[in-house]
């Protein structure tokens, strides 16, 4: 086998088809049949199952992708190290929840790309439990968690903060703790979303029914139907602390022996380059002055 084999397997699994993996690579369809085949000639064994016109990773291709993601993203650690200078540079990818995203992260960004223009900073958006799947996968290098945290032997994590939650209610609702209020909406953050769970327990706690929901993943657009009165939330403070002190919401702040937490996050196996550990002590430094 070879790695342009590899590539070309991981490039169907992720886009779905062979077709969509030939326009991606830039490679004729025969090419990209000929990798599979190759493979599996190499094996001795099929990895995907072929149903009509779809095709899916069957039991022992699971197991090949894993490897397959693994050794990708060390030669791409590999590779990396033509740019190894001692001074930041090629590329970062970096993943984060849209709130932390957006409510403590700019700051760092700005000061990065300040100090190091030639650094390519990739940023994405996502839930947690995607993101440390992209950790593993090799698709991401670093991580920006929020969530209730837990250890996991394969991954090194460093808690930064302790996150103020609240239950956020419309100025216009009618008391000010959370309460079976039929005309207010639930609004869940999407699935997969670490606080959305906890929010799901308090609801049960308090005897109200999610049975009118509205579900997205975007904090900000949760916040603007809150401040349209459309529904309740739950919510990193943080997101609503303007809202909260111009008394455009209300907030019922949320007390827990397990709080959630800001936390770095990167694979125990990653190599961390410059631009690596330059991003991650901006990101300590930061948020030693989080509240």
């Amino acid at each position: 086998m070879e790695l342009r084999q590899l590539i070309t397997f991981k490039a169907i699994v992720e886009h779905g088809s062979f077709i969509k993996a030939a326009r991606a690579l830039n490679y004729a369809q025969s090419s990209i049949t000929s990798h599979i085949q190759m493979i599996e000639e190499f094996y001795e064994q099929p990895v995907f199952d072929r149903i009509g016109k779809k095709v899916a990773l069957n039991d022992f291709g699971q197991v090949v992708y894993q490897r397959v993601c693994t050794l990708l993203a060390a030669y791409d650690d590999v590779c990396a190290l033509k740019e190894l200078t001692g001074a930041p540079a090629g590329r970062l990818r970096v993943g984060a929840p849209e709130s932390t995203m957006l409510y403590r992260l700019a700051p760092v960004l700005q000061k990065f790309k300040t100090l190091f223009p030639q650094v390519e900073l990739v940023m994405e958006s996502g839930t947690c439990s995607s993101m440390r799947t992209s950790l593993r996968t090799g698709d991401l290098d670093l991580c920006v968690l929020l969530e209730q945290l837990k250890h996991e032997s394969d991954l090194e994590m460093v808690k930064l903060f302790e996150e103020p939650m609240s239950v956020v209610l419309p100025k216009e609702y009618p008391k000010n703790e959370l309460t079976s209020a039929n005309r207010h909406i639930i609004l869940y953050t999407e699935q997969g979303c670490s606080y959305r769970k906890i929010f799901q327990q308090l609801l049960e706690q308090k005897g109200v029914a999610a049975s009118n929901v509205i579900e997205t993943a975007s904090v900000e657009v949760i916040k603007q139907y809150i401040l349209c009165d459309i529904g309740v939330s739950f919510l990193p403070t943080v997101v609503v602390r303007r809202e909260v002190e111009t008394g455009q919401v209300k907030h019922v702040p949320w007390q827990n022996p397990s709080p959630v937490s800001v936390a770095l996050a990167r694979h125990k196996d990653k190599w961390v380059s410059p631009a690596m550990e330059a991003f991650m002590q901006l990101v300590r430094e930061e948020a030693a002055n989080w509240e």
